[in-house]
């Protein structure tokens, strides 16, 4: 462990922007140049070995001596971690490459800073609509908009660290971000956890809002992204016991119904069983048309406020992902943490 740096600047901030081998880089470095509230500093995270990004990365390091890059390569955490070690400001944002900042972003994503009980930030990310070209995607922007509303001002763990600012400070006295769990998204959760613990507070900025690339939320895209962040959670459930969103309750429904349709279609290979194999089968079928029917219901409450939320049957696709993550975290070797070496900056 390093002896910490001289205390930087009061409110001066450097933004790290995480890229692996994605030109939308340039977008996103040209919303950041853009912003009403300069920051000190931008710092590329570049995880992968592109010469597309490194030409890029060059290009705006001409233009603005603010932009520099940081060869950083491996997981999300791991390329955040190895730019945090070049942060020399007060503050720190994070903005990924799939993510635009209005000119405002910043300003207002550093406001709730002047209470000096806060350690960390987060605003909502709704998609770039024009994105949005299938149900899935409809789906899981109304449900995202509607999760930043109604679960993170409650639960600041549950902020993502892709629109988020920190205290430098944190890092130096808690730690990097934990690498056992950062190939399932969830080091964000961890780290606001941690901070928590600590006797920090996290503050909800609703409007520092960025713009976000759905492009690649399609069913698959959908599936893979829930059952990824669905095993992450239960690791860190596991480890911390906190949660933000399963209750055996709201959880039953969706193991249940498809159970029975399960069970149900295996008798029917067993001619003694086919009868009641049949009717378990009707069951099953029949809980899961009418729980489409009660989500579908409930969604179209609340879609003049989260619009795409009358999709909300993709919900029983979005939980089938997040619970088969969930199984697969379950049965994964418990682990402890595992900081970067050293474990602080």
């Amino acid at each position: 462990m390093t002896a910490s740096p001289s205390p930087a600047t009061p409110g001066t901030v450097t933004v790290i922007v995480t890229v692996r081998d994605d030109p939308r880089l340039e977008r996103t470095l040209e919303s950041l140049l853009n912003q009403r509230r300069a920051p000190e500093e931008v710092l590329i995270a570049d995880g992968g070995t592109s010469p597309v990004i490194a030409s890029i990365s060059d290009r705006f390091g001409q233009r603005d001596p603010r932009v520099r890059r940081v060869v950083a390569p491996g997981t999300i955490a791991e390329s955040r971690n190895g730019a945090l070690a070049a942060v020399r400001t007060d503050l720190v944002a994070f903005l990924d490459t799939d993510e635009v900042a209005p000119p405002d972003w910043l300003e207002r994503l550093l406001a709730p800073f002047q209470n000096p009980a806060v350690g960390f930030s987060g605003g909502p990310t709704p998609a770039i609509p024009a994105t949005l070209h299938n149900i899935a995607a409809r789906y899981y922007d109304a449900y995202l908009r509607r999760f930043y509303a109604r679960v993170v001002p409650e639960r600041p763990h549950a902020t993502p660290m892709g629109n988020s600012a920190w205290r430098m400070r944190i890092f130096h006295d808690l730690g990097l971000l934990d690498l056992s769990v950062s190939g399932f998204g969830s080091e964000d959760q961890e780290m606001a956890l941690r901070a928590l613990r600590a006797g920090w507070r996290g503050s909800y900025a609703p409007d520092a809002a960025v713009e976000h690339d759905f492009s690649d939320i399609g069913w698959t895209g959908l599936f893979r992204k829930q059952r990824r962040y669905g095993r992450g959670g239960y690791l860190i459930w596991r480890r911390t016991g906190q949660t933000y969103e399963a209750s055996p309750e709201g959880v039953l429904p969706y193991v249940a119904l498809p159970l029975l349709v399960v069970v149900g279609l295996v008798m029917l290979v067993f001619p003694i069983l086919r009868g009641a194999g049949i009717i378990v089968t009707v069951l099953g079928l029949g809980g899961l048309a009418i729980l489409g029917a009660v989500l579908t219901v409930q969604g179209r409450r609340e879609d003049a406020q989260y619009p795409g939320y009358r999709y909300r049957i993709v919900e029983i696709w979005r939980r089938w992902a997040t619970l088969l993550g969930a199984f697969e975290g379950a049965l994964a070797p418990k682990a402890p943490p595992v900081p970067p070496a050293g474990g602080k900056l």
